[in-house]
């Protein structure tokens, strides 16, 4: 039997009864797909400028300050764990006075001092100036060259240098290349020992100096007694009589570092810890020492000189290594020179380029300081 009504909107009560079910759409029945609209929802919402955070930034910058603390904090064990004094004279920082030796930390707003790798490139290079070292009796195995002519070609290197207006460390790495090139070539005529001091030179010029002078300037400084393809086919012999391995830590280098650690900021007294390091390459009994060591006798004598107090303190013992005592043989072998040099007498006398550089105003003319003989 069939329901009919003339009223559409009444409802039979027996469809009254049954509930409406409301259906949603599939993914509102999947939890996981819902929490997933939503995050792509927010994700696809600009954000407002005050709900940014600063949290990366914060994250970022405070693991960079994590990394820096244990790097310092590496640098310090390494100190602690080093050893109080060696075998050779040489002595070693106490374990609890570490923050009174640090000498670099007033360049810390320094582009280019690097002062956080300062303590451990000096380590390297006291390490490495053993290995760069010329033999210091290799001119006893020489055939046609004596201590005499070297001396004489360095006392003309000295005046080239100047000539050019080159670097300290040119000078320096250049007759160390000489020292190391003849220890290898014990043979070579005396003819071409100009030849090995210019090409020397030439070689440390372009490593050191950002606009080193032409070739040609060098064949021409020695009176064009050699040609542009005897100089460069004596780089090549050079160069590979070494190794290639061009620079070296120099006595040029230590002194800075140690006039740093005794706080040597007088000019007179920088320029003639300069002039006593200069005055030492052209010695070749001074070659058994090394430059470390040079350079702090360099520095020793002159505050002695100068009468600057302290002479040596324990924080220039703890950067140079060296004790007084370890330096006292050092110290009569070049005051003798400087002595000698100053009063005119000795074969030291004769080679007079450092002295004339330092004559200068441009150095103080710290060289025309007159010793006496007690101060040998």
């Amino acid at each position: 039997m069939q329901y009919q009504s003339n009223d559409e909107n009444v409802v039979p009560a027996a469809l009254r009864a049954r509930p409406t079910r409301v259906f949603k759409p599939l993914a509102d029945r999947n939890i996981k797909a819902v929490h997933g609209e939503k995050l792509k929802a927010q994700a696809m919402r600009r954000p407002v400028l005050g709900e940014i955070t600063n949290n990366k930034i914060t994250v970022t910058k405070n693991k960079k300050d994590q990394l820096h603390e244990q790097k310092v904090a590496r640098r310090q064990e390494v100190i602690r764990r080093t050893s109080l004094a060696t075998t050779d004279g040489t002595i070693e920082p106490e374990l609890e006075s570490r923050h009174e030796f640090d000498i670099d930390f007033e360049d810390k707003d320094s582009a280019v001092a690097c002062h956080q790798y300062a303590a451990d490139i000096y380590k390297y290079y006291f390490e490495i100036e053993k290995v760069r070292m010329p033999n210091a009796n290799y001119m006893a195995d020489q055939c046609d060259i004596n201590t005499k002519m070297r001396g004489i070609l360095v006392d003309w290197l000295v005046d080239v240098h100047a000539k050019y207006h080159l670097e300290p460390q040119t000078l320096h790495i250049a007759v160390n290349l000489v020292d190391r090139h003849l220890e290898k070539n014990v043979t070579l005529p005396r003819a071409r020992l100009q030849l090995v001091g210019v090409t020397s030179l030439f070689i440390a010029s372009k490593y050191e100096e950002i606009y080193p002078p032409e070739a040609s300037d060098f064949v021409k400084i020695t009176d064009n007694a050699y040609s542009l393809p005897e100089l460069f086919k004596m780089e090549e012999e050079l160069l590979a009589s070494i190794g290639y391995r061009v620079t070296a830590p120099t006595a040029y280098q230590f002194m800075n570092r140690f006039l740093k650690a005794t706080a040597t900021k007088d000019d007179k007294l920088r320029h003639y810890a300069h002039y006593i390091i200069d005055r030492c390459l052209q010695e070749y009994k001074l070659l058994k020492y090394k430059p470390s060591i040079l350079a702090a006798t360099a520095v020793y004598l002159t505050r002695t000189y100068m009468d600057a107090t302290p002479v040596w303190s324990p924080t220039a013992e703890y950067h140079s290594t060296y004790s007084e005592a370890a330096l006292a043989p050092c110290m009569k072998d070049i005051s003798d020179m400087l002595v000698n040099v100053s009063l005119g007498v000795g074969k030291s006398a004769k080679l007079t380029a450092v002295k004339r550089k330092f004559s200068k105003e441009k150095y103080l003319s710290v060289s025309l300081f007159q010793l006496k003989p007690s101060d040998a």
